[in-house]
């Protein structure tokens, strides 16, 4: 049997403090979000820590669902927005430029190691090719003659 959504309880607790957070920003100077906030964002894993507070059903573990959950990060990030912040889960241009460029040095780097090991592949293959042509030629040898011949050092 599934589970039961756990969003329905979210939105039970959160819908009120959402509330009380827009009615302390009417009221205030405006200037100060109500939301908690980190570099501009809407810090998720404060919100869900005073939601806590209000409701001990709600956990820490629940954070991961504002950025899954539609119903939760579209509440928020309306309040978000009125407020000025950024939504849940943005990043700034510098950190998705950032992000990108840590991507691509990834994959670059994985791209030599892959060149790195079809070199090294290739030149096994090689050396594998031309001892099977000179084990043919000795085989071939032994067929038309009878004579085995010694290539290498003996031991």
């Amino acid at each position: 049997m599934a589970k039961p959504s756990i969003v329905p309880m979210l939105m039970m607790v959160l819908e009120p403090f959402l509330e009380e957070l827009q009615q302390e920003w009417h009221a205030g100077d405006r200037s100060t979000p109500t939301l908690p906030v980190t570099d501009g964002k809407v810090n998720v894993r404060q919100i869900v820590r005073m939601l806590r507070e209000r409701d001990p059903r709600v956990v820490l573990h629940h954070e991961q669902h504002f950025y899954r959950k539609p119903e939760l990060n579209t509440a928020v990030n309306a309040v978000a927005e009125e407020q000025g912040l950024d939504h849940i889960g943005s990043r700034s241009p510098e950190e998705a430029h950032d992000a990108a460029r840590q991507r691509i040095g990834k994959l670059s780097g994985e791209a030599s190691e892959l060149r790195k090991a079809m070199a090294e592949r290739e030149a096994v293959i090689d050396d594998l090719r031309r001892e099977n042509a000179s084990l043919r030629e000795q085989l071939s040898l032994l067929e038309e003659t009878g004579m085995v011949v010694r290539t290498g050092t003996a031991r």
